[in-house]
């Protein structure tokens, strides 16, 4: 009774141990998604597919709407559970894995969405392979959510360790892999809200440099671009706002003509302020 009393008086322990239970269910239940256009009778030589690569969002939200929001738009779909708590080296080992699996290669054309976790891979492995049949790749990135890393190894080095391992620490010493290759059209999708996590930790954001989202900090050379006022959470539980944007620029190598190229002028915390 005692622990069970203390317990229930420390909301941090209990909000530690909600999180850690959420991310033990989700590791075991975690698999690979696979999604054939079953109307598409064509060889895999004629045929399209997208990749998505999550990041750890993913461990807590699912790959629901990623599904729900690409699945029968004319192209295969493939969403690996490619992620490593080991290292970065050991996510592109399992992207790798996975292409050679399911035969990526033999397709026309392969188009990538990523989040944080999947650019700092996909760049990776190209570098270590080629572009290949990679035509797109848009790449969801945020100046705001990409110091959460290095925060939360600083101000909680233990519990960010217990959950996502010792990748967290090298995402956060990690400088982002450019890619510069002309064979692909890479587009940006840029967030411009915080999230949660990070006004719970605003403290440690206030002292760091002011946050730029000027797209030439996000090193990553691109055709195209488009600004969101969408947090990396909503960018898993509201896809719906920006998937039709990412499906434009894989058939088209560019945005809508309505996209958003000017930076979000609100307060990024303006949602936690009210």
């Amino acid at each position: 009774m005692k622990v069970r009393r203390i317990y229930s008086q420390i909301p941090e322990a209990r909000r530690s141990l909600s999180l850690l239970l959420c991310f033990i269910t989700v590791v075991v239940t975690a698999r690979d998604i696979v999604l054939i256009d079953q109307q598409n009778k064509a060889p895999r030589s004629e045929r399209e597919a997208i990749l998505i690569l999550p990041g750890f969002g993913d461990l807590y939200h699912s790959s629901k709407n990623q599904v729900k929001n690409f699945k029968d738009k004319g192209y295969d779909v493939f969403i690996p559970d490619y992620i490593s708590r080991k290292s970065l080296d050991n996510c592109v080992k399992k992207l790798d894995g996975f292409v050679k699996k399911h035969k990526l290669g033999d397709y026309k054309k392969v188009h990538v969405f990523s989040y944080i976790i999947g650019s700092w891979t996909i760049n990776s492995w190209i570098k270590q392979n080629s572009a290949g049949n990679i035509a797109t790749i848009v790449y969801d990135r945020s100046p705001l959510q990409e110091r959460v890393p290095v925060i939360l190894v600083k101000t909680n080095p233990f519990l960010s360790r217990l959950l996502f391992g010792k990748l967290i620490r090298e995402l956060s010493v990690t400088p982002y892999p450019s890619l510069n290759e002309s064979a692909i059209s890479c587009g940006l999708l840029i967030e411009c809200k915080a999230t949660k996590i990070l006004w719970k930790k605003r403290k440690a954001y206030r002292k760091m440099e002011p946050v730029s989202f000027d797209r030439a900090v996000l090193k990553q050379e691109s055709r195209d671009f488009f600004y969101i006022f969408l947090n990396h959470d909503d960018l898993y539980t509201h896809l719906e706002s920006a998937a039709p944007q990412i499906l434009y620029f894989f058939r088209e190598n560019r945005f809508s003509p309505d996209a958003d190229r000017e930076p979000c002028t609100k307060d990024p915390f303006e949602p936690f302020r009210k």
